[in-house]
């Protein structure tokens, strides 16, 4: 008797087991189920975007970047063409600097102005070596000097190299003074002139305008009519 109890609770026993492992099996594919629809595997973390407030790439929300901000500024623009002033230039006097005025003296085709026949000229013709390393003719009245007028190497920086005139040579040298440093411009330029003639006939050299052609004497009435205007 004792032993078909004891029978009878092992099968109870075993039953109960199996049902508990049938059980056990079918809440662990459940769980497996639910976890493959819902989680995501490891290694798609790593690839997965990071999201944030900044809007994704677009082409067309590039373009639209780019294209607005150049309306907004034409708007911008237009308004304030629209608000300015309208300046009328009419009635209200423009001072015109004074022209300065040129001559230059020119070696004959294929030659070069020695510089120790120009420093023998310059001197010869009272002008000195001063201010900016040219020369200059100045007028002097009762302990006042003015320069009158100046000479300068064609060629840049304009300057001489005083010291060593002999080993020197020029392509051209250039007189000119500003019209307005002088009360009296036109007697400026006659004595100018007086000097560029006699350079260029000392030096062997050809006499020219600011442009470099031939100084005719329309163009020296020119130049006076010039200055006549502009004489205190």
């Amino acid at each position: 008797m004792e032993q078909n109890s004891l029978r009878l609770i092992l099968v109870a026993v075993g039953i109960v087991i199996l049902i508990g492992i049938y059980l056990y099996d079918v809440l662990q594919k459940k769980r497996t189920q639910e976890v493959e629809e819902f989680d995501i595997p490891d290694n798609d973390e790593r690839i997965m975007p990071v999201m944030s407030n900044e809007p994704s790439f677009s082409a067309v929300f590039d373009e639209q970047q780019a294209v607005e901000p150049v309306k907004e500024d034409e708007r911008v623009m237009e308004d304030v063409q629209d608000l300015s002033p309208v300046i009328e230039p009419e009635g209200i006097p423009v001072a015109e600097q004074a022209p300065v005025i040129q001559l230059a003296v020119l070696p004959k085709e294929g030659n070069s102005l020695s510089g120790s026949a120009l420093l023998e000229t310059f001197t010869g013709l009272n002008l000195e070596f001063g201010d900016m390393g040219i020369f200059h003719c100045y007028e002097r009245h009762d302990g006042v000097e003015i320069q009158r007028f100046h000479v300068a190497n064609i060629l840049e920086p304009g300057t001489f190299p005083v010291g060593s005139m002999s080993d020197f040579e020029s392509t051209g040298i250039v007189l000119f003074f500003q019209a307005n440093d002088s009360g009296d411009p036109e007697v400026v330029f006659s004595s100018m002139l007086n000097v560029a003639e006699q350079l260029s006939r000392s030096l062997d050299a050809k006499l020219v305008d600011a442009e470099m052609n031939e100084l005719t004497i329309d163009k020296i009435t020119r130049i006076q009519s010039q200055l006549a205007g502009l004489s205190h």
